[in-house]
């Protein structure tokens, strides 16, 4: 699907068709592969900006692609250079000649058949985050790639049991990269209310179309909005309303920044029935209007 410049791409395969490379995954549900294959036949840098509704990490290992996602400035790759991207991220890429490396794509299908129910969400929330370019040790590069390398056999081979090592390896993948990039955030208190909590920021970072209201949370927890309220505030110092808002701020500053929608269009992507509602709700959160919020950011580049 298509906005202007803003690309939603629900598939794999649908990202691979958008680029112009043969690429195409075997089930739709998971794919593995050198970087010099993605740029094989009429691949085409994309225009504009896109939304995967599924997720990619990539262990690059040269300077042949530059990144934007979401608010952050452009990063160019170098040398062991790991990219992930999720539903969560509007990004901005291009490709130069001869990349090095391998990626990995993988859909909610996929992590529903390999984990548990809101295990991957817990085990592996840096998904949902604006860190998502990390420029790594050689040794810890290695170990990806090593890694990485036994999964694409095992995809491109398809041998006996091949479904059941690729979703192993691909568990010790993610652990190895939790490991490598420091992120200790997974679920370490029990307590009923953490647990809440976490699903709570899972739904608001991970839904898409995004989440609008408290109550539509809480009946997707089977809780009363009064019970998150009071966990989300005790925990946090912020009420769940607040912290939707500020996903949904988020949200609209990259679409602001880089998608190339027009206000009306972003409002009404963002399910405000009015473009003025939109403007309230951006500037009583910024102190500026949203075309002052891109009038700045150009002034930035």
């Amino acid at each position: 699907m298509k906005r202007n410049n803003l690309h939603i791409i629900p598939g794999i395969d649908d990202f691979f068709s958008h680029l112009k490379s043969p690429l195409r995954s075997r089930k739709k549900d998971f794919i593995a592969y050198g970087l010099k294959d993605l740029t094989a036949g009429a691949y085409k840098d994309p225009v504009g900006c896109l939304r995967n509704l599924f997720y990619t990490i990539s262990v690059v290992e040269n300077d042949a692609f530059v990144y934007t996602v979401n608010n952050n400035a452009a990063q160019t790759s170098r040398a062991h250079t790991l990219i992930f991207t999720s539903p969560f991220h509007i990004y901005k890429f291009s490709c130069g000649p001869s990349p090095e490396g391998l990626s990995i794509s993988f859909t909610d299908d996929f992590v529903h058949s390999a984990f548990a129910k809101m295990e991957f969400q817990k085990e592996f929330p840096f998904f949902w985050t604006n860190e998502n370019i990390f420029y790594l040790q050689s040794e810890n590069a290695k170990i990806l790639q090593e890694l990485g390398q036994k999964i694409i056999y095992e995809y491109e081979n398809n041998h006996l049991f091949s479904e059941n090592i690729i979703r192993d390896y691909l568990h010790i993948f993610l652990i190895e990269i939790k490991r490598i990039i420091h992120r200790v955030d997974a679920i370490v208190d029990n307590s009923a209310e953490y647990i809440l909590l976490q699903q709570f920021f899972l739904l608001v970072n991970n839904r898409y179309p995004l989440v609008r209201t408290v109550e539509y949370v809480a009946g997707c927890l089977s809780v009363t909005p009064a019970r998150l309220w009071l966990a989300v505030k005790r925990l946090t110092g912020q009420t769940p309303s607040e912290i939707i808002n500020k996903r949904i701020l988020v949200e609209a500053q990259s679409l602001l920044r880089h998608s190339g929608l027009t206000v009306s269009e972003i409002a009404n992507l963002l399910d405000f029935k009015e473009k003025s509602h939109f403007t309230r709700f951006f500037k009583n959160i910024t102190g500026m209007s949203p075309i002052g919020y891109i009038r700045q950011s150009r002034l930035q580049k």
